[in-house]
């Protein structure tokens, strides 16, 4: 390697850091997910993801050896149009489910998890792929989970799991390395076939935090894994879990008209569903690099949202709102909102928020009603809510009126911070309104 320039300083640390950087840019290139999905993962969700892709394929090779063994070999054919075809079956297969497949390994790592856990949870598929499947079970349930994943344990073994196991934590790392157990034989289907009910931490619900499942599936052997025997490979549980109980007709028919955002602890937007994208007419890349999320909310709406935002920030629920959201043709959709805070390690890390279209009869009646208890207009400039009047921005609604050049300049002098409230709406263009 030839010694740097004269007066130029070498400073490995960048150059490993770069070539890092480097190495992580092509190995998210490679991930088996949508662009928007990828631009927004760290770099520890980029290992983590790249690891469980990895031992997936391994597994999906794995059994194709073990179904080639003793046939005669296949003639090889162009496989990209196939397999094209064959995820779009797939996925037509996973949303006719009432539910969503899951894959357990035998120390507790979700191997596997459909996409469609998002309509029945509210993760996404890439928060939940090899991470430790305890961390969404409910305390209460864990143990019944742990003694299902290992096989058909001697009577008493339940209930020393569930006395090794703290109520306020998940199960111990060495506790789930239980793989392929002697006494479980694969011929008699009631020693591998599961069914049972768990709770899962589901962001959707907003009483308890936690939905009932029912697990149906069976115990199967991790082919192409690491062996921890050298005659037997790792034990995992392949299951469809379904809401124990199932949706009403309503909720089948509005299931399509609620979208889902995710957004920083300030309300900026970091993604969004693909059912969000249909009804707001934009993409995630022009919803999240605006700044505010609140420059996407009528201005009528504004200081009603951001209260129910300090609300959520204080108690972990927003509870019911109902506003109105900025769509790509500059119009404007009702929708009843309800976001939720997402801790990590005890502390407040990001928002979900769950939105359903209304109609504008609907809107307008909440809106009346809303109007009932706050009898003053938050548009038309009740400055004490600011603590700061608004002649600047009102005037920005008015361009016919000559004072408008002297109200652009005062809000140049007073240098708006552009992540405030006030900021947000002065984005927004007076021809929406």
């Amino acid at each position: 390697k030839p010694p740097p320039p004269e007066g130029v300083k070498s400073n490995p640390s960048k150059r490993h850091r770069d070539r890092l950087n480097q190495e992580l840019n092509t190995l998210t290139g490679l991930l088996p997910f949508p662009e928007d999905v990828r631009a927004r993962l760290d770099k520890l969700s980029i290992l983590r993801l790249a690891v469980g892709y990895l031992k997936v394929k391994s597994y999906l090779t794995g059994h194709r050896v073990a179904r080639a063994e003793g046939a005669a070999p296949a003639r090889a054919s162009p496989r990209s149009a196939q397999a094209r075809e064959s995820n779009s079956g797939l996925n037509l297969c996973f949303q006719a489910l009432n539910g969503f497949v899951i894959a357990v390994t035998g120390d507790g790592y979700i191997f596997y998890i459909s996409p469609t856990v998002q309509d029945y949870l509210g993760f996404h598929q890439v928060d939940l792929i090899y991470q430790s499947v305890y961390e969404l079970i409910h305390a209460d349930d864990r143990a019944t989970f742990h003694h299902q994943l290992h096989g058909t344990p001697a009577p008493g073994s339940t209930q020393h799991a569930a006395s090794a196991l703290p109520a306020d934590q998940r199960l111990p790392a060495g506790c789930g390395t239980v793989s392929s157990p002697p006494h479980l034989r694969p011929e008699e289907p009631s020693f591998v076939e599961r069914s049972f009910v768990c709770r899962f931490r589901c962001l959707l619900d907003n009483s308890s935090g936690f939905l009932a499942l029912n697990f149906r599936g069976r115990l199967k052997f991790l082919l192409g894994q690491q062996k921890v025997a050298s005659d037997r490979s790792p034990l995992g549980l392949f299951a469809i879990a379904t809401p124990l109980q199932p949706l009403s007709i309503l909720e089948l028919q509005t299931k399509t008209l609620i979208f889902q955002t995710k957004h920083k602890l300030d309300f900026t937007p970091m993604a969004c569903d693909s059912w969000g994208k249909v009804i707001l007419g934009c993409t995630e890349t022009e919803l999240c690099r605006g700044g505010s999320g609140y420059q996407f909310v009528h201005v009528a709406d504004v200081m009603y949202c951001a209260e129910n935002h300090v609300r959520m920030m204080k108690t972990g629920e927003s509870g019911l709102t109902v506003f109105r959201l900025l769509t790509k043709k500059s119009g404007w959709v009702w929708v009843q909102g309800r976001a939720r805070l997402v801790y990590k390690a005890g502390k407040p890390d990001f928002i979900i928020a769950w939105q359903r279209a209304l109609s504008n009869e609907e809107g307008e009646e909440h809106l009346r009603k809303r109007n009932l208890q706050l009898p003053f207009s938050f548009a038309t400039g009740e400055a004490v809510l600011y603590r700061n009047n608004l002649p600047e921005f009102l005037d920005s609604f008015q361009a016919q009126e000559e004072s408008q050049p002297q109200a652009d300049s005062r809000v140049g002098q007073r240098s708006v911070d552009p992540s405030s409230l006030l900021g947000a709406m002065m984005k927004q263009d007076a021809s929406i309104y």
